[in-house]
């Protein structure tokens, strides 16, 4: 009913509040008995929680939800309970961006090629950097061109170790990644490292087998048609392509790369992961670093 009320108070300057009363079928008499009412007031603390709310939402491009705020605000000082977030999000109609669930199309994995076995058995946890990595590969369009993206992420903290970017998903782009990744934790090769993937033509060919063997790298696969598998990488790609728009709204090819290493680098610097204790992974790996 309120809802009604405030409509016909914001038409009222145009039409008369005797028409507005008939159409939405209210008394006029509640409608002045409802503006007279007192207004609730909204108590100081939380006038000071919704400030550092809106600002909090700002900064991250109205992708964080009430629980990704709470986290946020622990971090900064400001010790909250999440349902308190949620109820003044709600009352003040912040919403997030928010992932739609998607039926996943399962297609039938190719007999062709080296299948490795299952070995990360969804035990996403890993006990210090480099005893796990994912990997996965998307596509993303731009207007009519197409581009994929392949990326290493290690499941220790959740960083994005590393990606690549191409206009083909060739043995090259994985290659490039994994070297990259290897690169940039300064690893003479991987010996020892669990490389999840899924069961993608790339993965099982010839030139990845050769390449695990190059770099001494132990190759983990999917079950077949079982994305839940690989579910940490998908969730990043599943990320990336909401909250990168919000981000870059005029999505250009000439631009894509810079924008890409941007969004990158706020997912693990910045943004932060509820299973890390709603610190970002960066943050995690360094307070992992002065403990030990």
């Amino acid at each position: 009913m309120s809802k009604k009320f405030e409509a016909i108070s914001f038409l009222r300057k145009d039409y008369s509040v005797t028409l507005l009363c008939r159409i939405l079928g209210v008394s006029k008499s509640g409608y002045y008995a409802y503006i007279k009412r007192p207004k609730r007031k909204v108590p100081s603390g939380d006038r000071q929680l919704l400030t550092k709310i809106k600002r909090a939402y700002a900064l991250h491009k109205g992708t964080y939800g009430a629980k990704r705020i709470t986290g946020y605000l622990k971090a900064k000082g400001t010790i909250v309970n999440h349902k308190k977030v949620a109820r003044i999000m709600k009352e003040a109609n912040i919403k997030a961006t928010i992932r739609r669930s998607k039926t996943t199309k399962k297609t039938k994995a190719q007999a062709a090629g080296y299948v490795y076995e299952h070995l990360l058995k969804r035990d996403f946890h890993a006990n210090h950097p480099n005893q796990k990595w994912v990997t996965d590969m998307t596509e993303i369009q731009i207007g009519q061109e197409k581009f994929y993206i392949s990326a290493i992420m290690d499941l220790f903290n959740r960083e994005v170790i590393a990606f690549e970017l191409s206009s083909s998903p060739n043995q090259e782009l994985i290659k490039a990644t994994v070297e990259t990744s290897r690169k940039k934790r300064k690893l003479k090769n991987v010996e020892g490292i669990i490389i999840h993937s899924d069961q993608g033509s790339v993965y099982r060919s010839f030139d990845y087998h050769q390449l695990g063997q190059t770099l001494r790298f132990t190759a983990s696969m999917s079950r077949k048609a079982n994305c839940w598998d690989n579910a940490v990488i998908e969730s990043f790609f599943s990320h990336l392509k909401v909250e990168y728009p919000c981000f870059f709204p005029n999505i250009q090819v000439q631009t894509l790369q810079q924008d890409l290493n941007h969004y990158i680098r706020y997912f693990n610097e910045k943004r932060t992961q509820y299973k890390l204790g709603s610190v970002s992974p960066k943050t995690y790996y360094l307070n992992y670093q002065k403990a030990v």
